[in-house]
């Protein structure tokens, strides 16, 4: 980031994360290794957050750039705005900015991304389309699959029956609705990057209320899963930040058999249709 947005910044005021540890009763596969740190030339100490945890000062640095690059994004979207306006192109252009992953900054002992955690799949997702409601914010469930349809149907253009997605346009105007009952993710745990060295896929799932992830061994020459290994179950409305995976406690036994299924039954059955 340029030394303007650097300069926005006090190292010693920024906080750290308030939960600098793994979840409890997790799945050793589920966190990631962080080995996008390893590859910066002076972090290549760093290791699997089971058994390390970034000196403090590392992590302030980190933190540190982390926060000035935000905010010159965000001055960048502002100059694209004020842009649009001035030539009179507001009236008639669509404007989506969205990231394609989320990103830990201490939280959960770890790093970077390459987990089924929510603070790695919940992404930034503005819509602003002329025409449409402003200002709006819902906490409705979408994807980032929803994008494709969304853009057809706001541009006038026929959405493709074969798309997995569905169009948020609705959601601009009246964001209280849902138009569907869960969002859905998949991430591979490879060898080199898990304690155990060996390769996992994680199925997971977002309700309104509860995440749930399954993890399978998975055969990447077959493309094809073993049988169940592990699961993870949080209730996002009593542990909004997943610290303790409760699928293993008895009186969850219900749920975790109701989602499972859901799971199981994918995002067709999730949609919303009239």
């Amino acid at each position: 980031a340029p030394k303007k947005y650097w300069d926005l910044y006090d190292r010693d005021k920024i906080s750290l994360a308030g939960t600098p540890y793994l979840p409890k009763d997790s799945p050793i596969m589920a966190m990631n290794s962080m080995y996008e740190l390893k590859a910066c030339y002076d972090l290549e100490f760093v290791r699997h957050p089971s058994e390390y945890h970034l000196p403090e000062e590392t992590a302030r640095q980190l933190k540190h750039g982390y926060y000035a690059s935000v905010s010159f994004v965000d001055a960048c979207i502002g100059q694209l705005m004020d842009g649009l306006r001035e030539l009179g192109l507001d009236k008639n252009t669509i404007v989506v900015f969205w990231g394609d992953h989320g990103w830990k900054l201490g939280e959960h002992g770890s790093w970077c991304k390459q987990t089924n955690y929510s603070i790695d799949t919940r992404v930034p997702l503005l819509i602003r389309a002329p025409g449409s409601g402003r200002g709006s914010k819902t906490d409705s469930l979408t994807e980032l699959v929803d994008l494709y349809p969304t853009l057809c149907d706001l541009a006038g253009i026929e959405i493709p029956e074969s798309m997995e997605g569905v169009s948020l346009r609705p959601l601009l105007d009246l964001p209280e609705q849902d138009l569907k009952s869960a969002a859905f993710s998949q991430y591979v745990r490879r060898p080199k990057n898990s304690p155990d060295g060996k390769r996992y896929m994680g199925s997971s799932m977002v309700t309104s209320r509860y995440h749930y992830v399954e993890w399978y061994p998975w055969d990447d020459t077959t493309k094809t899963a073993g049988d169940l290994v592990a699961v993870e179950l949080y209730d996002l409305e009593s542990d909004p930040e997943e610290n303790v995976n409760i699928a293993g406690q008895a009186d969850q036994a219900d749920t975790v058999r109701d989602l499972a299924a859901k799971l199981e039954a994918g995002w067709r059955a999730a949609r919303n249709r009239d």
